[in-house]
């Protein structure tokens, strides 16, 4: 992922962004069999829109899929873009800042409407991606009647929103956790990547999923404990019992609607840990 910059020139570019998601620009919806009411708006335009309201776009990503049996040609349709805006920072100690970022995801084949979720970026690791269903808003455009107006709604209320996102997090920064609910968190983690439902872990790999790898991340607060689990179930790395009795290193997520379920699913997992 990009780290973050004033400088818009750090931002992508849309030639950067049309190397890794050209679906973003499809100029006509990838299903022909699209209903009459579908308004064809492609993720292009809602770039163009954000970038007037202060947020560009970071990240850039398409769905990959494998060819067809058949030879004719795959829809690569789902795509993701996350955007940050330079005025707004989430001031962390020990400059453990964080950023707030929209999340769009889109289709141009009438299979699903735009898509906007608010996630939380760290700057001091790599994946510090959070995104949530519950307590982090989500919204979401139809394809019947776009307009730059409903965008800006959309976007002046999560950004209405964030207070309330900051108020989790310092509840977050401030709940202590035990060894016991240490351990039973990243467990649960780990149960959230397995194909298989009984897998067992052993005592060093628990410890090896609760390890920090930076000095930002050491302590007992849900907080860092959190994103010390997050960012090696979603990088991987670690050993568990999958399909079977058999014993593998888990690989990296590198599906971004994977990695959206996951991140959603695993801060859930935290922020029950506040009740």
């Amino acid at each position: 992922m990009s780290k973050f910059s004033t400088q818009l020139d750090s931002y992508l570019s849309k030639e950067q962004i049309k190397a890794v998601a050209p679906v973003v620009f499809a100029t006509e919806p990838t299903n022909k069999n699209v209903s009459e009411k579908y308004l064809h708006v492609n993720t292009e335009t809602v770039i163009d829109d954000l970038a007037k309201l202060g947020w560009f776009p970071v990240t850039a990503m398409q769905r990959r899929t494998k060819p067809r049996k058949d030879g004719s040609p795959t829809i690569r349709s789902k795509h993701m873009i996350s955007f940050q805006n330079p005025d707004l920072i989430i001031k962390g100690k020990n400059g453990d800042d964080a950023f707030p970022r929209i999340i769009v995801t889109n289709s141009h084949d009438g299979l699903s409407s735009f898509q906007f979720r608010v996630g939380i970026y760290r700057l001091v690791c790599s994946n510090g991606l959070v995104v949530a269903d519950e307590e982090f808003s989500a919204f979401s455009i139809k394809h019947k009647g776009y307009t730059f107006e409903e965008l800006q709604g959309v976007v002046s209320q999560a950004v209405a929103d964030l207070p309330n996102k900051i108020q989790v997090l310092n509840k977050m920064q401030v709940r202590m956790l035990t060894a016991d609910e240490q351990r039973q968190l990243a467990i649960d983690a780990m149960a959230l990547r397995s194909t298989n439902p009984d897998a067992k872990y052993d005592e060093a790999t628990i410890e090896e999923v609760l390890a920090a790898t930076r000095k930002e991340d050491e302590g007992d607060s849900l907080w860092l404990v959190f994103n010390r689990v997050q960012e090696s179930i979603i990088n991987g790395g670690y050993s568990a019992a999958l399909r079977g009795a058999k014993v593998r290193k888990v690989k990296k997520i590198k599906s971004f609607e994977r990695d959206l379920q996951v991140n959603q699913d695993l801060f859930k997992l935290a922020t029950s840990l506040l009740n």
